[in-house]
């Protein structure tokens, strides 16, 4: 049963700092959607199962999370925009209409990092998290290929961000697929060894 009511969830996926918040915001609003925060669910259902403390933050029990929200998500009736990095594990894939992966050059993703006052340790972690493309295959690994599309925001405004995940939702046109291959890209802009060594 719950299958007939499939495919009714975009899920807007990537690492910290690639422009997940206010491009999901944005799209709900733009397509009248509901739009779902999952950290900021997952905080107000304590769907916890421990702590990490070397990272300092709390580890989300993705089994629990995954039943919570699939309740949660079969009872909207139209659609809903999800927000999260770590949403490919716990949206059942049946629900996720699209799922967009949100890239960001790892010299632009460290800037903004760095303005938001983050550690210097989580800011390496999380810029290697891009340019190994950890988001990216994470949710082609749960969602599959046909479902995943990546914006990068690098240069971008919002409003083109926008436009091109309404497109791909609509479907007017075929989905863009565009490749981000950030090892190569820093490799010829000389900036490998600042990241990876």
């Amino acid at each position: 049963m719950a299958r007939l009511m499939a495919r009714n969830v975009v899920v807007i996926t990537g690492t910290p700092g690639t422009g997940k918040t206010t491009i999901a915001k944005q799209l709900a609003m733009a397509i009248d959607a509901e739009y779902l925060s999952l950290t900021q669910y997952v905080k107000k259902h304590r769907l916890y199962r421990g702590l990490d403390r070397q990272r300092r933050t709390k580890i989300v029990d993705l089994a629990r999370t995954r039943r919570s929200l699939k309740g949660v998500l079969l009872g909207v009736k139209g659609f809903v925009v999800v927000d999260s990095h770590v949403s490919e594990a716990i949206v059942p894939a049946h629900l996720a209409k699209l799922v967009i992966v949100l890239r960001c050059h790892p010299k632009t993703l460290e800037a903004r990092l760095r303005a938001k006052k983050w550690a210097a340790n989580k800011i390496r972690e999380n810029v290697l998290a891009e340019i190994l493309d950890s988001c990216l295959m994470a949710a082609v690994g749960y969602y599959g290929e046909r479902k995943v599309m990546q914006i990068d925001t690098s240069q971008k405004s919002v409003r083109k961000c926008l436009a091109l995940a309404k497109s791909a939702l609509i479907g007017k046109r075929p989905m863009r697929r565009v490749k981000v291959d950030w090892l190569t890209r820093i490799e010829k802009e000389g900036l490998l060894d600042r990241y990876l060594k």
